[in-house]
């Protein structure tokens, strides 16, 4: 656990320059301290000129397959970088207990620097989470499903600089502890032990370039995201295993009518590990956030390739409906990605702004995939 500590002053150094811009803008801990009452009436008023703080507290309530109920308590705080800023920057903090047992909170963040030279993003991550595994590959059975669970401590960063207009060149850090991995002893992955069956560190770093000219990274309403990383881990630096791991995101947004505030959402995405990646590490189809309708891992391997489009309706005030369509699947090389595999996934959904100017909305989802249907609620848009 000692790496981890380490590690996390380096994520202090290296996001300090973010965090000037943050405190900057939001005065000092004392100001917003003074302000704490004023914290739930939803913004802290900035008598110094200084630019407004929005804050959300409330209780977290929710719904996936994979947590079946969750509940607890989260809190998100939104302020501008500057007073011509077109994005705002968060920081989100969020602690959850499910009905499965589980733990999860990531407190994550994202800090534009004034004229956005700068775009620093990064999360704490603390995952209790036992949950089911149905083995490895594109096609498992449903009568594979076991239980295992496992602990996992990291942390993660990210700073992007502008290279050119829209265009970010960045650099970061990984570094993760899984422990306390529990097995059925009768299970398929009591007898394959694959990689990462017993505890294990790894540490590495990460090489992105992004385009990215959204109008708000909490909600998107237009823009595009085009985003690549490659996450190197080595044994070198301090990780147990060495591999690799390249994540594509491909989104665009765009409104079909002016005189309505409908958007139309499409996704392409795509994980691919190489090397000695522990298997909760692999490519999982399924979840809340794309192919809705299968269950988190229901199908695991090296490489995952999905895409899914979104068309929200705006009906009325603060209240919206989704209609949403996906295909994706998992191979072990990038050669065997097939048609007659792929899974589809489709679904509907209602939406409430819990922030109209923010367009942070709390959404109920009802999928369908291929078998198998589900129904999830959480805060902000699957992607």
């Amino acid at each position: 656990m000692s790496i981890i500590c380490r590690w996390a002053l380096a994520l202090l150094f290296f996001s300090w320059p973010a965090i000037l811009v943050a405190q900057e803008q939001a005065g000092s801990v004392f100001d917003l301290a003074d302000k704490v009452v004023d914290m739930f009436s939803g913004e802290i008023p900035r008598s110094s000129g200084k630019l407004p703080l929005k804050w959300v507290v409330a209780p977290v309530v929710g719904y996936s397959p994979e947590t079946s109920w969750q509940f607890g308590a989260g809190a998100k705080l939104l302020f501008p970088a500057s007073a011509d800023s077109t994005r705002t920057s968060f920081i989100e903090v969020a602690v959850r207990y499910t009905l499965n047992q589980q733990i999860l909170t990531s407190p994550e963040y994202t800090f534009f620097s004034p004229r956005e030279q700068f775009i620093h993003r990064g999360e704490l991550v603390y995952r209790k989470f036992p949950q089911f595994y149905y083995g490895i590959g594109n096609a498992t059975p449903e009568t594979n499903e076991e239980l295992f669970s496992y602990t996992t401590l990291g942390i993660e960063h990210l700073s992007y600089r502008r290279a050119y207009r829209q265009l970010y060149a960045g650099a970061g850090f990984r570094v993760s502890s899984t422990y306390d991995i529990e097995l059925d002893p009768e299970g398929q992955l009591a007898q394959d032990l694959p990689t990462g069956s017993s505890p294990y560190q790894v540490v590495g770093f990460d090489l992105g370039l992004m385009f990215d000219n959204r109008n708000n990274v909490l909600s998107t309403t237009s823009g595009m995201l085009a985003e690549f990383r490659q996450r190197i881990h080595r044994q070198k630096l301090g990780s147990d295993f060495n591999y690799s791991v390249g994540i594509l995101d491909v989104r665009n947004y765009w409104r079909p009518f002016e005189h309505r505030k409908d958007i139309v959402a499409v996704q392409l995405y795509g994980y691919f590990s190489y090397g000695e990646t522990p298997f909760v590490e692999l490519a999982t189809l399924g979840g809340d956030m794309i192919m809705r309708g299968y269950y988190e891992g229901r199908y695991r391997d090296n490489h995952l390739l999905a895409a899914q489009a979104e068309y929200r309706w705006h009906i009325w005030r603060d209240l919206g409906a989704v209609g949403f369509v996906g295909l994706g699947d998992v191979a072990s090389r990038f050669g065997e990605f097939s048609l007659p595999d792929i899974k589809p996934s489709v679904g509907a959904g209602l939406r409430y702004a819990l922030i109209p100017e923010e367009n942070l909305n709390i959404r109920f989802d009802f999928a369908v995939g291929k078998g198998t249907s589900n129904f999830y609620i959480n805060i902000s848009e699957a992607f």
